[in-house]
């Protein structure tokens, strides 16, 4: 990366922290088995990613879990992308950044204004982009990674071992999710502070 790109980049994540502070959600601790809402966002540039997503998202679905993904496509030009979208699925482009890399989209913002009952952080490594999301959601409970720049803004972080893929990292958040619900209900607790596990 160059000198120019390391200071931009670390000028918007200082923004996006003071931006952050201002933000208005409210927490929460929702039940996987009830039908939550849950948001998704991924790096869709990888072909291998997009389709671990894709198979995941479609899992989700399947389990009656009502859930919306939002990819990034790290392309200037949406054709060479579109035989592999999906309708019921968003995306937003390179194109669509500004000079910070900050996306200025009507799809980004609808998503950053959706509450969620979960919002899943599926990126194996940091992307301003989709920190950017994570980080101002109205999401109820926030799941990343733990080693993401972005890891303050998490409800449930992820530490991730070197030999770990992003098929392992999705299916054990549900894990886990799974098993936290039954022992809040099984132990009658309240709500969760943070939790950090590894994958």
């Amino acid at each position: 990366m160059q000198v120019v790109d390391q200071v931009k980049l670390a000028f918007a994540h200082s923004v996006l922290r003071k931006d952050s502070r201002n933000l208005r959600r409210e927490r929460t601790d929702p039940d996987i088995h009830s039908a939550a809402s849950i948001g998704i966002i991924y790096d869709a540039t990888d072909r291998e990613e997009f389709e671990v997503v894709r198979e995941f998202f479609k899992d989700l679905r399947e389990s009656r879990k009502k859930a919306v993904s939002l990819g990034y496509i790290d392309f200037k030009e949406t054709l060479s992308f579109h035989p592999l979208a999906r309708p019921e699925s968003d995306y937003f482009f390179k194109h669509q950044l500004n000079w910070f890399n900050k996306p200025s989209s009507s799809v980004v913002e609808h998503f950053i204004q959706e509450p969620f009952d979960i919002l899943i952080n599926l990126t194996m490594k940091d992307v301003y982009q989709l920190d950017y999301i994570a980080a101002l959601s109205k999401a109820g409970l926030k799941i990343g990674r733990a080693e993401s720049k972005v890891s303050w803004c998490y409800d449930m972080s992820f530490f991730m071992d070197p030999t770990s893929d992003i098929k392992t990292f999705a299916y054990t958040i549900i894990h886990y999710l799974s098993q936290l619900n039954h022992e809040r209900a099984t132990n009658n607790q309240g709500k969760r502070s943070s939790h950090y596990y590894t994958v």
